[in-house]
């Protein structure tokens, strides 16, 4: 019997033809040491006998079934609206946890200004180097796993708050969930965690990082365009979520970085990332309206400044900062990775 002394909880563990990713990672989600908690996985169309797998061995958990393959936020946002759970958590199938995770990430949960609890985001492959310690973000919304590859030396070992937790990993409140909105639906996947929480910040809400709680990641286990989308939902997010003082204000600088990196992967990326850069751009224009749709609801009802929503970014543009070189940092070096 759930322990209705605790915070109940669903974990969403969201799985597009990732059956050896449950294979590997699945029981020790299950064997999470909390009172109060049930699995979800949420199949996105899958053809590899994921849905058969799930059935035969693990008919304890409660699956929902999406016949097409959704993406990220929608997917989530179709099953997120009917959960009665007072926190639900959004898990990707290739994360391992450590059994007292969930316990440690609900023990900071406590306020209702927290909208969202992020833990320590190791490699599954190798323990010893950090995946994500919170999400950063610089002023041109440029986002990326804060620590990635670094060995772990308790660096990061402080509870403080993150600009952003990753959405492979993160434990959100609902009511902050019902006060913010959904997902960004046109985001396919990557950007709408960063969205997500820009947006909850907007309103008044925290987001935590909590190095006590662990979870093991297969980075990129999932593949897919990743350089396409980052490149235009970076744009659309700085679009929505800024005033349009400060969006005038950064428009100059942030113009001419679009156009060095443009310039740059124009010349020195492949045909492949040639093309994404070129579609992210058209894909913000070709949406534009329905972006300022979107910016007039978030600007409308939002209660805090810029100025304090940017006291956690990055002042500097990060991709300047690495230089846009491909061996510069682990992080360009899994964008331009080819797949």
């Amino acid at each position: 019997m759930p322990d209705n002394s605790v915070p109940s909880i669903t974990v969403l563990i969201l799985s597009f033809n990732g059956k050896h990713h449950l294979v590997q990672h699945l029981d020790s989600v299950l064997a999470t040491d909390y009172d109060n908690f049930r699995v979800t996985v949420i199949d996105n169309g899958s053809t590899d006998g994921s849905l058969e797998f799930l059935e035969e061995k693990y008919r304890q958990i409660e699956v929902v079934r999406h016949k097409h393959n959704y993406g990220f936020a929608v997917a989530y946002n179709k099953v997120i609206n009917s959960i009665d759970t007072e926190y639900f958590v959004l898990l990707n199938n290739d994360v391992s946890v450590d059994p007292d995770w969930l316990k440690i990430l609900v023990s900071h949960a406590k306020g209702k200004e927290t909208a969202a609890l992020t833990p320590k985001m190791l490699f599954y492959h190798n323990k010893r180097r950090i995946n994500a310690a919170g999400g950063n973000c610089d002023l041109y919304g440029t986002g990326w796993n804060r620590g990635n590859n670094e060995i772990d030396n308790g660096q990061y070992d402080k509870l403080e708050e993150a600009f952003y937790g990753n959405g492979a990993a993160l434990l959100v409140s609902k009511q902050a969930w019902r006060d913010v909105g959904p997902f960004d639906e046109r985001y396919f996947m990557y950007g709408e965690d960063l969205d997500w929480c820009w947006r909850a910040r907007l309103k008044g809400y925290k987001i935590l990082y909590v190095p006590s709680s662990k979870v093991y990641h297969c980075w990129l286990g999932s593949k897919g365009s990743v350089f396409y989308f980052l490149e235009r939902h970076c744009l659309s997010n700085v679009l929505k979520n800024y005033s349009l003082k400060t969006l005038f204000k950064i428009t100059p600088k942030y113009l001419a970085i679009r156009l060095l990196k443009t310039f740059w992967v124009l010349k020195n990326a492949g045909c492949c990332d040639k093309l994404s850069v070129l579609k992210a751009v058209w894909w913000n224009m070709k949406n534009l309206m329905k972006t300022w749709e979107k910016r007039m609801q978030i600007q409308t009802s939002r209660s805090v400044p810029d100025a304090d929503i940017q006291r956690l970014m990055l002042k500097n543009s990060f991709e300047l900062l690495l230089g846009l070189k491909k061996t510069s940092h682990p992080i360009m070096k899994a964008v331009w990775r080819d797949y």
